[in-house]
């Protein structure tokens, strides 16, 4: 959710559809992420029904250490099977989810 926000604002309900779940979880979700002070919401300009989602500062810190950590975790395990092998495998991993899921990838959704 937080790399769907990082470039641009984006709608409640679009979260909802990026992680598969109903608008009651989206808005529990969205409520911990606030007080947390990864994100912060606003009246969307043209639909004062629709609230925009925005990363501050916080969020995008924290999306920026769990990228970091995700990079060092690949470059070890490029170490131990190579670069080309781990490319291979996220291609088949891919292949795999694109194949079970109609061409399109599965929302990835929170597990609490």
């Amino acid at each position: 959710m937080l790399l769907a926000a990082r470039e641009r604002p984006i709608t409640g309900q679009a979260v909802a559809e990026l992680l598969g779940i109903s608008k009651q979880a989206t808005s529990q979700l969205l409520d911990a992420m606030e007080g947390e002070g990864h994100l912060t919401r606003h009246r969307a300009p043209k639909d004062a029904r629709a609230k925009h989602v925005e990363i501050t500062t916080v969020g995008l810190h924290l999306l920026t250490a769990v990228e970091a950590i995700y990079a060092e975790l690949e470059a070890e395990w490029g170490l131990h099977i190579g670069v080309n092998q781990l490319e291979g495998v996220r291609t088949a991993l891919t292949d795999v989810l694109l194949a079970e899921f109609d061409g399109s990838l599965p929302p990835i959704r929170p597990t609490w």
